[in-house]
Parts: C-alpha cells; structure tokens; sequence
C-alpha cells in the first residue's frame, strides 16, 4: 500500500496544482465566498474544496485529480486508470468519518490543461460517440456519456480499483490554463488584478503568499500517516485566505497613508531618509506580525492603537494622532523594539483599526 505521506515527499513536483487552486480561487471567488470552506493538499486527493454547514458538518466536497500534459487526454489505459482511482477516492469520502449533513454530495473532478476526448469503440458501419471536453464544452459528467463511450472506459479499468457506484460523481473538467510554471504565474497575476484591481501594490505577492499557504499544508504530514479530513493542520481554511487578502488591501491602504503624510510624520519621529526608502516594506511586515502570536510585542501596540481612540480626540491631523499615539506607547511600555518599528507599526495599526486611507 502506498503511504499516504507519499505525495507529500514528492514536494516540489506539485506546483501544477497549487497552480490550480489559486485560479480556481478567483475564478469562482464570489460563489466560494458565501460558503463555509477550506482546502486540503494531498489528502484524500491532490486537491480538494470541502464546504461546511452551519453545524460544521460536511455538505459537499469537490476532489480534483489535476494533471497537466503535453498532449491531448483519450480515452486509453493511462486514463481509464486515473478513473478507477478517483472512484476510490469517493469510497474514502463516504467512510472517512467527519461528520456529513443528511444531504452530503461529492464530485470527483479530473481537472487539466490540456482536451480529454472521450469515445467509444471504433466499430466498422457505425459512427463513433465522441465527446470533446475543451476551452468550449469545460465540464461534463460521468454519467451523461454515452452507454457506449461507458463501456469503452469501465473494461480498461482495473477491477480491483474500480468503486462503479462512485462512477457517477466523477467529471472532466477542462482548466484554461498555460502550459509552463511562468506562464502560470503571469496568468496568475492577471486575475489577481482583476480580483483587486488598486487594492493591493503587489499582486505578485499575493499569489506567492497564496502558494505558500497551500504549500505548507500539501507539506504538512497527515497525523499518523492517515487520511483524515478531521485533520486541521491539513486544512487552508476560507477565513486564512481571506485574512491573506485583508492583508494586502489594508497594506496598500497604509502605504497610500504614508505616502501622504511621510514628510510631516518622518520630521516629527525623526525618520531618516533610509528607513523612509524602506516603507512599503515595513508596513506589510508589520501586518504578518500582527497575526503572529510570537510577535508579543506588535500585538501589543495593535492592542494599544486599537483602544487608544480617546487620543483621536485631541486632534485635527490624522499625522498628529499619529505622533501623539507613538510618543505615548514609547512613553508608557519602553518597547524593546527599534524606535522606527514602532512608529510603522503604529501606522499599520491606526489605519486598519481607524479605516483610514487616501
């Protein structure tokens, strides 16, 4: 049997399908956001999307068996195999014991960048069935084939991994997307920028934040090497995601901030003209920290800017709160931090606790 921390040793062999969650992210990002979500790398499958309902039990779940390829996907061995193997893997859906919801349903996707034509058995006076999933017809069901495309693929699947009641959650789903690791990058970005459009400066960033997040969880070994989907640390939750792009929008809302009051607040905290070079930087690393709880410190003048609003009231200059709120904090906890951390860091929390930008 093979371990089930096995996809988790080949490492770095599964960009494709990070790849492939971060697009289906913001492909389908307004559907996924009204739900209760999260992700799991190499867990059960390369990849899936599990929702929740309002008690926390599983509703429904998406698997996804993605496989780029330099060629065209039909209907042979090397295929009806990956098809006997997603069966499988419904059958460990439906015994894997997270609680389900009376109505649970599952899919069970071969998601690829590249045609799947599916046919049947050439046969001499009659035409062939053939169905083309591709960038015009992205999806189709197992289950909608024709009886004779059906009984081209079952024969071809080894019996011993064929679950045949599972046959009918299965699809082809066609992804539109680049053949190579730079092209997916580029086309990443891309729909990072129609996602957030100015909202954040790096859209760069954000996708390779992204890939991180799914990385350390395809990376994470399952608990006892089983497969469970119970296993938290397994999971990139929805509320992680969105904590990931709240990030980045309330760091360029800060950058703007800075970039408007720079030179009154720079003059009055003494800000030298290298640590002001290094703004942008700064900003966002204080908004990681923020979220860290090793960051005792960070926190703790989050804490202070977030309460402090009676400081607000003395002032007309959004740059003199500012000042007023780090002269304060210095003041009253001698932080062990560089005084110019501080000052940023007390930028970063104003502006997300106060909604404040340009």
């Amino acid at each position: 049997m093979v371990s089930s921390n096995s996809g988790v040793e080949g490492g770095s062999g599964y960009s494709f399908q990070r790849c492939c969650v971060v697009f289906l992210l913001f492909e389908n990002y307004e559907e996924l956001n009204i739900e209760n979500y999260f992700i799991c790398l190499e867990h059960h499958e390369d990849f899936l999307f599990a929702f929740l309902d309002e008690n926390r039990h599983l509703k429904k779940i998406d698997t996804y068996q993605a496989k780029k390829s330099r060629d065209d996907w039909k209907t042979d061995d090397a295929l009806c195999e990956i098809i006997g193997k997603m069966t499988m893997v419904g059958k460990e859906l439906i015994n894997d014991p997270h609680k389900k919801s009376d109505d649970y349903e599952h899919t069970l996707n071969f998601l690829t960048n590249r045609n799947v034509l599916l046919t049947s058995k050439k046969e001499a006076g009659f035409k062939q069935d053939k169905v083309k999933v591709q960038v015009s017809n992205r999806r189709k069901k197992y289950s909608d084939l024709t009886d004779k495309i059906k009984k081209n693929i079952e024969p071809k699947i080894c019996q011993t991994i064929l679950e045949s009641t599972q046959l009918k959650n299965v699809h082809f789903q066609y992804i539109d997307f680049a053949q190579s690791y730079q092209s997916w990058q580029r086309q990443l970005r891309g729909l990072s920028g129609e996602h957030f459009g100015q909202e954040v400066n790096d859209h760069e960033a954000v996708i390779s934040t992204l890939m991180r997040l799914l990385e350390d969880a395809e990376q994470t070994y399952n608990d006892d090497n089983k497969v469970l989907l119970s296993d938290l640390n397994k999971r990139v939750t929805k509320d992680k995601i969105n904590e990931t792009f709240h990030m980045f929008s309330e760091s360029k809302k800060s950058f703007d901030f800075w970039r408007k009051y720079s030179e009154q607040i720079s003059v009055q905290l003494q800000l030298k003209l290298p640590i002001r070079r290094r703004a942008q930087e700064l900003l966002e690393n204080c908004f990681d920290y923020f979220k860290d709880i090793q960051q005792v410190e960070y926190r703790k003048i989050y804490k202070f800017v977030e309460t402090r609003t009676d400081i607000d009231e003395k002032h007309f200059s959004e740059a003199d709160c500012i000042v007023d709120l780090y002269q304060c904090y210095q003041k009253d906890n001698q932080p062990r931090l560089e005084s110019y951390m501080v000052a940023f860091a007390v930028i970063a929390a104003y502006v997300e606790t106060r909604g404040t930008y340009v």
